[in-house]
């Protein structure tokens, strides 16, 4: 082995350790953690009676995005057996609630060699799929090691990675050259990736497969449905915000407190990114002097409160405007903007943007997006939008039309997988 990866497997052996006891408390307080821990070292019980894909999505957005895909795998190749892996509880939970088609859903393990040597043996993959930006040394050592393909979809690299990974390039470039085939979301991502060591050759700009979302909804009347359990009045003005974190909802229920003296009726949909958050973002809904209403108990609040998982999409339809969290404050990176532009809604968010910056330029320039620097320009463009309805149906004509014209990111993106599979 590399002196290098000698190196990374004592780092990350010390990180462990460091982290030990935060890990131990998350076990011993929360099932789903709890659920995951023997998982995690690669004890999960699996043995395909086919060969296997192995793919790896991290949480929710990564889940969602890619769910499409595995399902036309599974489609065009019945035999194989397909085994998704996600980080998060919450990310196994939208999993498991929408992916009936896959064979086995585990935890991805700890970056340990033993851990993924372990599911490695006992899966057998053919092929390893990863979405967006995952970047594991000793996963991507190991299925090298075996002649596992490793194809990276969607594959999305921020200046701020960027910098990083080419920082510490002595030991990022090998670790990058084992990929073996990098799905650009966009050309500036396959120039990223191939300046931090994945050869030209194996890079392939096929776009943004979360353009190619589902955007239906089955049954004619859902959102108004949506809104008559949530107790919103059919004239009431909704606001929703989604995936935010802390930071975030005190700026947003500060604006919201001003805009209600000119918006009576004015209704906020605040869906926190965490739920191990949802009863300290109700508190903190009533500390600014509030109502709220948790969406399991009904709702029927100036302030409701999403508390259920895997139903923040659909609950972006209910809004007249919508806020994308993650982009108010820095260290997050932003989330999926095109989750409430595909339903034609008005989409505003932050400037910390991240791996969504290129995202967030095609909304801009299409007219179906704004982006806010501080909280007073987030009170001026949502007190504006609110005011204008056919400002708001422009834009969120805008936005749709933006979702529509850059799909295909999926057919191109499955013609990479189909290279691999075929040989099977």
């Amino acid at each position: 082995m590399q002196m290098k990866f000698v190196l990374y497997d004592i780092l990350f052996h010390i990180v462990f350790v460091v982290l030990s006891p935060y890990l131990a408390f998350k076990v011993m307080t929360r099932p789903a953690y709890r659920d995951a821990f023997f998982e995690r070292f690669g004890f999960i019980g699996y043995t395909p009676s086919h060969p296997s894909v192995w793919i790896h999505a991290v949480s929710v957005g990564e889940t969602r995005a890619v769910l499409p895909l595995v399902r036309l795998i599974k489609e065009r190749y019945p035999d194989i057996k397909i085994v998704f892996s996600t980080t998060t509880p919450t990310g196994r939970s939208l999993a498991q609630k929408e992916a009936g088609f896959v064979d086995s859903l585990i935890y991805f393990p700890f970056d340990f060699p033993w851990a993924v040597r372990r599911v490695v043996e006992a899966i057998k993959p053919v092929l390893f799929v990863v979405v967006e930006k995952e970047i594991w040394p000793n996963t991507y050592r190991v299925l090298k090691d075996r002649d596992i393909p490793v194809v990276v979809v969607n594959g999305t690299i921020s200046e701020r990675s960027f910098r990083w990974y080419r920082a510490m390039g002595f030991f990022f470039r090998d670790v990058f050259s084992r990929i073996t085939v990098y799905c650009a979301g966009t050309e500036e991502d396959g120039r990223r990736a191939t300046a931090l060591g994945i050869p030209p050759e194996r890079v392939v700009t096929t776009g943004n497969i979360k353009f190619d979302m589902d955007d239906t909804y089955g049954e004619e009347g859902y959102f108004r449905r949506l809104r008559e359990d949530l107790a919103i009045d059919e004239s009431d003005l909704v606001i929703v915000a989604g995936s935010t974190h802390q930071g975030e909802e005190e700026m947003i229920l500060r604006v919201f407190r001003r805009l209600r003296e000119d918006f009576k009726g004015l209704v906020l949909v605040l869906a926190p990114r965490h739920p191990e958050r949802f009863d300290e973002v109700e508190s903190l809904i009533r500390d600014h002097g509030l109502d709220c209403g948790r969406r399991t108990k009904g709702g029927g609040a100036e302030v409701i409160l999403l508390d259920t998982l895997g139903e923040l999409r659909g609950m972006y339809g209910v809004g007249d405007v919508t806020l994308v969290g993650g982009s108010l404050v820095d260290g997050v990176g932003g989330h999926n903007l095109l989750e409430p532009a595909c339903l034609g809604k008005p989409v505003v968010y932050g400037t910390y943007l991240g791996g969504y910056a290129t995202m967030a330029g095609l909304l801009e320039n299409g007219g179906g997006g704004i982006r806010v620097r501080d909280e007073e320009a987030l009170f001026k463009v949502l007190k504006r939008l609110l005011s204008d309805g056919e400002a708001r149906e422009e834009m969120g004509r805008s936005a749709r039309k933006v979702v529509e014209s850059n799909r295909g990111a999926l057919e191109k993106t499955l013609r990479v997988i189909d290279g691999f599979l075929r040989r099977e």
